[in-house]
């Protein structure tokens, strides 16, 4: 059943339809085939999607598209640029600097890519560097937004799991830096190799200026995370103070946010958050399915059977998660996956965190990547690119991020060293 059940989901994703129908239509054909009486499936996408912790989606892509429309990213890149510019490959390093900076504003890697492959490929490209570089750092940059609070993934995880968002937010910090320092360290390689100039001296009164123009925007990501890790407010209030602070900053201190660019921006919204709740509805009821089924407990003995090793154990639930990344966007995968490893997983005695954010690197991994690669795609659309040009590059930043999934997973303290 669970092989006829892979086969029909993968089918209909590749003749075209959306991943939320794909998801629902799957667990259709199954539960019929399986006897399972289909009155179940309306109760499941309400009981599904009638969490209120879901609210803080909506919140945070609306935070992030307020963000795209003002000032913001141009100050966070002043300030990313006084930082690391002086460093040989200075644009490349203030590429990922500034995507640290971003990814704890919007908590998208898509709406990271869009912004950023605006800005900087064409800058990197005046600069002299080439323009698939350029691109590869942009997409593989933004998959911290995966990983660094406020990270929506994180979000769907700890719904699906009921794991603590502000646990999971705290263990994506110190993932989030090895995996920016491996961006840097093989921007380095390829800026050395290539003879890429620096971006600017250094100078700590360049340096304090460019603090002092970003100490506000810098204050939205403060207040959201620092609130929810603090326990002041829950994941839907910190993404509606964001929002509040978003739009006080865009219409009084940068004067870019118009009443007709909100209602815009609300818009996009709406369609970005009706893709994901379709997702979250398909997801709920096939995962329903899959539990019914007992398909975790025979997970678990086929890897009793492959292996009694723990690191080979390990090595394939992140060689099965790398290539679900692959085939499934990052909310279908959590919602209909997660479910199912996660016993495993805390059988093995891995902490439900830690394996949190195993999975949302092993899906961010998965965003780079064809056939879906929904981030990399993102950038060459924006800059004109095919995906093989960057790939040229990109494979090579793809290396960092398997290295910091390797660290990550075997080295639990990593994400658990702030609980």
């Amino acid at each position: 059943m669970a092989f006829l059940l892979i086969a029909i989901l993968l089918g209909l994703i590749f003749i075209g339809i959306p991943i939320g129908f794909s998801l629902m239509l799957t667990a259709f054909f199954t539960m019929l085939i399986a006897d399972i009486d289909i009155i179940t499936i309306p109760i499941q996408m309400f009981s599904g999607t009638n969490k209120l912790v879901l609210l803080a989606i909506p919140l945070f892509i609306f935070m992030g598209e307020l963000m795209g429309a003002t000032k913001v990213a141009d100050k966070i890149i002043n300030l990313a640029r006084a930082l690391v510019g002086w460093m040989r490959g200075g644009l490349a390093h203030v590429n990922v600097v500034t995507s640290m900076f971003m990814a704890e504003m919007s908590g998208s890697a898509v709406a990271d890519a869009a912004v950023m492959s605006k800005i900087f490929v064409p800058s990197m490209a005046k600069q002299g560097y080439a323009k698939p570089f350029a691109a590869a750092v942009t997409a593989t940059s933004a998959t911290l937004g995966i990983i660094i609070p406020p990270s929506i993934p994180m979000v769907l995880y700890g719904v699906t799991t009921n794991t603590s968002i502000k646990d999971l937010f705290l263990a994506g910090i110190v993932p989030g830096i090895i995996l920016a320092a491996g961006f840097m360290i093989t921007s380095y390689i390829f800026a050395v190799k290539e003879q890429y100039p620096t971006d600017t001296k250094f100078e700590p009164s360049n340096l304090g200026l460019a603090i002092k123009e970003a100490l506000i925007p810098l204050l939205v990501p403060l207040v959201v995370v620092g609130g929810l890790i603090g326990g002041f407010v829950t994941p839907t209030e910190a993404s509606a103070l964001g929002v509040i602070m978003i739009l006080i900053y865009g219409k009084f201190f940068d004067d870019s946010l118009s009443l007709t660019k909100i209602y815009e921006l609300a818009v996009q919204t709406i369609r970005q958050t009706s893709i994901v709740m379709m997702i979250v509805a398909g997801s709920s009821i096939l995962g329903q399915f899959l539990a019914n089924e007992q398909l975790p407990q025979q997970i678990a003995e086929a890897l009793m059977v492959v292996t009694d090793s723990y690191v080979l154990k390990l090595i394939l639930i992140n060689a099965f998660l790398l290539i679900l990344g692959m085939f499934l966007h990052a909310a279908a995968a959590i919602i209909v996956v997660v479910p199912i490893l996660l016993p495993v997983a805390v059988g093995m005695g891995i902490d439900p965190v830690h394996f949190g954010v195993i999975v949302c690197l092993n899906l961010g991994i998965g965003q780079q990547t064809p056939p879906v690669a929904s981030v990399l795609l993102t950038v060459c659309s924006a800059t004109g690119l095919g995906v093989g040009e960057v790939m040229s590059y990109a494979k090579w930043f793809i290396v960092s991020m398997i290295v910091t999934l390797m660290i990550v997973s075997f080295m639990p303290w990593t994400a658990l060293l702030f609980l």
